[in-house]
């Protein structure tokens, strides 16, 4: 079981162009606002839970940090 404390990482799929890739999640952060290293939509990814590999994901209406 992962900790709260420790960075999550995981895998999403594009909703836009269906690229799959990794992501990581923060210590704390249950969710963030990434681009897609294909299309570059912004996309907000989430954590499904502490033990998931894999990760929710949806178009964002902000705008990716990196």
């Amino acid at each position: 079981m992962a900790e709260a404390e420790q960075a999550r990482s995981g895998t999403y799929r594009c909703p836009v162009c269906g690229h799959r890739d990794v992501a990581e999640l923060a210590p704390g952060h249950d969710s963030v606002v990434i681009q897609c290293s294909y299309c570059k939509t912004p996309l907000e990814v989430a954590s499904r839970g502490p033990d998931s590999l894999r990760f929710s994901v949806q178009v964002s209406e902000q705008s990716a940090a990196r």
